[in-house]
């Protein structure tokens, strides 16, 4: 053992099994930086191969169950559940599975929920043993999302069986109100960290270290101080341009994966990096919907020489190609710093990264050609309306040129269609289902449609009236995964929120015709295709989409000039001011309003762009020259027709 001391990190389910907690393999590093011997538990991967033993399902179908649990019954709290009632009596578990068939839950569904709760009393015991034997004087657990209930459960455990060390929690679930009811609830917790966790945990360490009693400091949250000596504890926010993390130590995730019998996963495991925190777009202008950065929302990133480095150091120490960057966004500063020295390392690795929709061709093609191979490029909308309300900072153009660019360099796309929010109007449905039908062949959302949730920190939480929002309660599965709280304590602990607001009657049925008309666009995704190939002086374009004409087209002439120069994008007048200006325009305008009716080109004011793609997708392509820059200029009203909207 160091002199220092032994400290274990826990990471319980519901994390995904194909990548390690970043926040364990943070703070080890950060922790053996300060002398500390580390005991890494990746608790997650323990409980997926007992699970997969004790329910005798096929390898395939337990990580189908496990993904429906950890993702797509989240919301119902089914994970914090499972953990937290596995001794729940008969009347209680009728009672929480009567709403989970309200809510759609099927009965094949139901029954796996029962059947966990076998497995999570097991793998609750199991845990603890193993940290008791592991004696370290502070263990750290992170949580996030649905790691509540399995990790108060842990916690109780160790309790019961005499651990008096420290416990302490950090992550997602522990900001502002939420961890400090956690901290006031359960007895077993000594302490919270409130935000970013590497300078608290330090201070934890030392304290542990030095022997004395634990003291609140910066984001370090302890026992027996109210709500408002803990909140004058943290720092005051300070503007700092560079992110000084270390690189996370993902040693025991590896050895752990081997100990439990999954080296099945190895082929499909992704690694967690992180370049940047908060986020620059919601430090100018909060989507109204998100609730991340409850902390801090100010922007801060890696030095730009540190990404390619840290990406070489995980690449040779654990073999991995393909990196998940959990940052919220990614700093465009490093399209010219970062990414071409990571370009240069002429690697076959893939990256995904959270970017903002509104960039332009030539900032697609540099991240495709730097590795970024997928992106969650939070269009949220393809209405114009929709997005100023949702405060995107973006237009329906925008986000339909970023997924034509995402096709034409070979960029997976990742985006959902998010609707039921104050503000929506049929304008804006209406709108969306006329243009889904001309993007059949590009990217389809990864949902059909979503609803808005009402998330603590975020906008709609913080200020509901101004939305003409009245927050209702917290989301029904709290109060069945916390039967001992209050009304006012599951506000505290909630972090999703029901709420009521006036919705125009005609809403319900246009989301219905737009959930049908993406599960179109979904399953014909493989077979719809526009595509466009380039000769001399021809446009040869390809065309099969479901509901609309196929066959094979060539332009010559005038009509090739003028869909080549369509492809990016483009705006009226730069047309005007190259070949089609003078008396030509007004032909122009009808050819345009005809390809339009086509679907061959997307209409907006006064930008237009084809819908096409290129035949074979390339990151060493040239883009297309940009518009000209925004200038004075008269304005001409401009009438564009609309195609008739069909169900």
């Amino acid at each position: 053992m160091s002199d220092a001391g032994r400290a274990a990190l826990v990471s319980m389910p519901w994390n995904n099994v194909h990548r390690p907690s970043i926040q364990i393999g943070t703070l080890r590093a950060v922790a053996e930086a300060e002398g500390w011997e580390v005991v890494s538990d990746y608790a997650y991967l323990s409980f997926y191969a007992l699970a997969g033993r004790m329910l005798g399902l096929s390898p395939d179908d337990w990580a189908a169950a496990y993904t429906r649990v950890a993702e797509g019954l989240y919301h119902l709290s089914v994970g914090d559940w499972v953990y937290a009632r596995r001794a729940a009596g008969d009347a209680e578990r009728a009672a929480y599975y009567t709403l989970l068939r309200e809510r759609g839950i099927t009965e094949r569904e139901i029954a796996l929920v029962d059947a966990l709760r076998a497995v999570a009393d097991r793998h609750v015991v199991e845990t603890a043993e193993g940290l008791l034997r592991a004696a370290p004087q502070v263990i750290g657990f992170t949580t996030t999302f649905s790691q509540n209930g399995p990790t108060l459960a842990v916690a109780e455990r160790l309790r019961a069986q005499g651990y008096t060390g420290t416990i302490v929690l950090g992550g997602s679930n522990c900001e502002g109100p939420m961890g400090r009811t956690l901290l006031a609830k359960f007895p077993a917790v000594d302490a919270v960290v409130d935000g970013p966790g590497e300078d608290a945990f330090v201070a934890l360490l030392r304290q542990v270290a030095a022997g004395g009693p634990l003291a609140a400091t910066g984001r370090l949250v302890v026992r027996g101080q109210d709500a408002a000596s803990t909140s004058r504890a943290l720092p005051a926010r300070r503007t700092t341009a560079q992110l000084v993390v270390p690189r996370p130590n993902y040693d025991g995730f590896f050895e752990q994966l081997r100990e439990v019998g999954l080296r099945a996963l190895e082929p499909d495991i992704t690694l967690p990096v992180e370049f940047s925190r908060g986020c620059w777009w919601g430090a100018k202008t909060h989507c109204t919907f998100c609730g991340l950065n409850g902390a801090t929302m100010e922007f801060r990133s890696k030095h730009p020489d540190s990404v390619a480095e840290e990406l070489h150091h995980l690449m040779d120490r654990y073999g991995v190609l393909d990196f998940f960057a959990v940052d919220n966004i990614l700093d465009l500063g490093y399209l010219e710093t970062a990414l071409p020295r990571v370009e240069q390392m002429r690697t076959d690795h893939s990256l995904f990264f959270e970017v903002k929709a509104n960039m332009d061709w030539a900032q697609i093609r540099a991240i495709r050609r730097a590795g970024v191979r997928s992106v969650q490029p939070g269009i949220e909308s393809l209405s114009t309306e929709g997005l100023r309300a949702l405060k995107k900072g973006a237009t329906a153009m925008q986000n339909v040129r970023f997924l034509l660019g995402c096709a034409e360099f070979g960029v997976l796309p990742v985006w959902n269609i998010l609707t039921g929010y104050p503000g929506e109007t049929p304008a804006s449905l209406l709108s969306q289902l006329n243009l889904v039908a001309s993007l059949t062949h590009l990217e389809p959302p990864d949902a059909d449609i979503l609803a808005v949730h009402f998330d603590r920190f975020s906008p709609y939480v913080e200020r509901p009236g101004s939305f003409g929002l009245t927050l209702s309660r917290p989301f029904p599965g709290y109060r069945f995964a916390y039967p001992g709280l209050s009304d006012e304590e599951l506000w505290d602990i909630a972090y999703h929120f029901e709420g009521d607001f006036h919705d125009d009657a005609r809403n319900e049925e246009l989301r219905h015709r737009l959930a049908a008309r993406v599960r179109l666009w979904k399953a014909h995704r493989h077979t719809a295709r526009f595509t466009y190939r380039l000769g001399f002086s021809s446009v040869v374009l390809d065309e099969q989409r479901p509901g609309l004409p196929a066959g094979q087209t060539v332009l010559t002439g005038d009509e090739a000039r003028l869909f080549r120069a369509l492809i990016g994008g483009t705006r009226f007048r730069d047309l005007q001011a190259r070949h089609w200006s003078g008396t030509r325009w007004e032909s122009t305008l009808e050819l345009l309003h005809a390809w339009q009716r086509r679907r061959w080109v997307f209409i907006e004011g006064a930008k237009v762009i084809a819908l096409a793609v290129r035949h074979r997708p390339s990151a060493y392509r040239t883009p297309p020259a940009q518009s000209t820059p925004r200038r004075a200029r008269t304005q001409t009203p401009v009438v564009l027709e609309t195609p008739t909207v069909r169900g």
